[in-house]
């Protein structure tokens, strides 16, 4: 046996059914443009504000990176001059052993 359906059953789906999808699309509809524009300036404030206490610390960061280096810098710089001046002593100890020993050596006339 056929069912048939009446134009009130079909007209009620359609109601309800139409109900169905405002409701649906008033929960999931985008937001109005100025509630997204408002939201989108408030990520960019947000965006810069993290973005500028970010290269405040890479600024902080970097200046006690560079006052490390230059401390090391000057450390091993002292190194390298105390080094050379204990080289030079030991050349000029040297060379006057060499002096003293050349004329010690030295034939007598």
């Amino acid at each position: 046996m056929e069912r048939r359906t009446s134009g009130f059953e079909v007209l009620g789906g359609l109601v309800i059914g139409a109900a169905f999808g405002f409701v649906a699309g008033m929960i999931l509809a985008p937001q109005s443009g100025g509630r997204t524009r408002d939201q989108l300036n408030e990520n960019i404030s947000d965006l810069r504000l993290r973005t500028n206490e970010m290269m405040d610390n890479l600024k902080g960061n970097t200046e006690t990176l560079i006052s490390s280096t230059r401390s090391t810098i000057e450390e091993k710089l002292a190194l390298l001059n105390d080094a050379v001046e204990a080289g030079r002593k030991a050349a000029a100890y040297k060379r006057e052993e060499l002096i003293e020993g050349e004329e010690d050596s030295a034939p007598s006339v």
